[in-house]
């Protein structure tokens, strides 16, 4: 009862009252608005339940604003009809609503688990930097694809060392270690099998 309260009061910001069931405002453009079928309960409810399901799991909450994404599918419903695949519009409504905050402060704490290992003394300004530019990268592209979401941290992570290749051949491979662990490191470099170091050459930082 709670979430469809504070969904509701989300909709009403996003839908003028005089116009609630006929037209929807699109984020992004000033004072325009598209013309849109009338609003159903059906339609209504199915967000709110896109919405509670992303709030309701870690993962989803933490990468995307899911107020955001509940009131993006309901736009996307009512522009493509309810024949549309309610998986698709939901990864579509994803896409447009990161939460690149709170994947810094994700990233940056996950971070600082291996990071001292490799950067004794600035750990935590390295971690910083590397929350910082994945928040960045991954706002551009969010994405739940998991080979898409290691090569973004290898990304991120190069940009936080470009003068310094020895230290970053060290963070790279703590990440390496850590990407083994979880079982997708050759998956993500399917040529690197049997190395224990490989570094694509497209992601190393250029030389100062």
């Amino acid at each position: 009862m709670k979430n469809l309260l504070c969904f509701m009061l989300v909709l009403i910001c996003f839908i003028p009252p005089c116009s609630f069931a006929d037209e929807l405002l699109v984020r992004g453009s000033i004072g325009k608005s598209e013309k849109l079928p009338p609003l159903t309960n059906q339609q209504l409810e199915e967000a709110i339940n896109v919405s509670d399901g992303c709030r309701a799991y870690n993962y989803t909450n933490t990468r995307y604003e899911c107020d955001c994404v509940g009131l993006k599918f309901l736009e996307i419903r009512r522009r493509r009809g309810d024949a549309a695949s309610s998986f698709w519009i939901r990864e579509e409504a994803q896409k447009k609503c990161p939460n690149e905050p709170a994947v810094a402060g994700m990233i940056y704490t996950d971070c600082l688990e291996w990071a001292p290992t490799s950067r004794e003394r600035d750990y935590q300004s390295f971690c910083s930097c590397y929350g910082s530019n994945y928040a960045k990268i991954f706002g551009k592209n969010p994405t739940d694809n998991q080979l898409v979401v290691e090569a973004q941290m290898v990304q991120a992570m190069g940009k936080c060392s470009p003068n310094a290749p020895n230290e970053y051949q060290q963070d790279q491979e703590a990440l390496i270690v850590k990407l083994k662990k979880s079982g997708v490191y050759d998956k993500l470099f399917p040529g690197a099998a049997g190395e224990s170091t490989y570094i694509p050459p497209a992601i190393m930082p250029d030389n100062p």
